[in-house]
């Protein structure tokens, strides 16, 4: 099976490497995607390696997409979508190229890996048929991803990966889960509080993470609201109880609500991308 690869980064400690290890052996090509204001070219001498520095941070979307049209470009159908801070098990990608290659799944648009994250045990009873999957690790078909209009770079970052599910979904196609391959994603900061008797979990996102996640939550609801009603309520809800897990336990707490009103507001106003007021606190 031919295989090329993307690995986004934006600001990188030195595992990413160590991370990349775990898969570019299976790849015929890996592009990696420089978000960050300085070049990290000198880190990355792989032969299969092609090092894409971006002028500025133009967000998760961007970079994907620009990965799938060097793909096209270079013949490729299937392309591994890869954060910098995740690493597949031993031969895990190996697995799942076998299995793609030995099954029958013309119908399906994005194949991948239980993820097991830093504040999520592995569950081996987790349903094969999820609505949205989360977007490293997975394996994307080019042909489905040019067909369905790939990803909403205009997001910038937060909800991309659900709403390219949905969108596939909308289509017809589907998701399938390899259950039995891992692949370890770090979640970041994630916190923990007891209350009543309850082990609380916030994830102590920045203001600007948490603009784009309601903001984001809310184009969502907006575009398909109608085709999967309960997903969307379940997220707006989550939107309603992070805000309360801001104000209980997190610290600058003012500043994140100030950015979720922010959100609400430029949703309203129809502000896509990069709003004026954030863009110099991403230089």
């Amino acid at each position: 099976m031919k295989l090329c690869g993307v690995v986004v980064l934006f600001h990188p400690e030195e595992d990413v490497i160590e991370n990349i290890k775990t898969y570019i052996g299976e790849l015929d090509r890996l592009y990696i995607i420089d978000n960050s204001e300085e070049s990290h070219r000198d880190l990355f001498t792989m032969k299969k390696a092609k090092y894409i520095k971006n002028d500025e941070n133009k967000g998760i979307g961007f970079a994907l997409n620009q990965a799938a049209q060097f793909a096209n470009e270079e013949g490729y159908r299937y392309l591994l979508t890869m954060d910098q801070d995740s690493r597949f098990e031993a031969e895990g990608l190996k697995k799942m190229k076998e299995e793609i290659s030995t099954g029958d799944y013309e119908n399906v648009a994005i194949f991948t890996p239980l993820h097991v994250t830093n504040s999520q045990s592995i569950n081996h009873t987790i349903e094969t048929d999820q609505l949205v999957v989360m977007t490293s690790g997975n394996i994307l078909d080019l042909n489905i991803f040019r067909e369905v209009g790939g990803m909403k770079d205009w997001f910038f970052i937060d909800g991309i990966d659900q709403e390219y599910c949905l969108n596939i979904r909308k289509h017809g196609y589907q998701i399938k889960v390899f259950d039995e391959i891992h692949l370890k994603h770090s979640l970041g900061n994630i916190g923990t509080k007891r209350l009543f008797g309850k082990t609380i979990s916030f994830t102590n996102h920045s203001a600007m993470r948490r603009y784009f996640i309601v903001r984001n939550r809310l184009y969502i609801n907006e575009m398909y609201q109608h085709d999967f009603p309960t997903f969307c309520k379940q997220e707006l809800s989550n939107s309603r109880k992070e805000a309360i897990k801001i104000i209980l336990f997190e610290k600058d707490k003012w500043k994140k609500i100030k950015a979720i009103r922010r959100a609400q507001r430029d949703f309203k106003h129809k502000i896509t991308g990069i709003p004026s007021w954030l863009k110099e606190v991403l230089k």
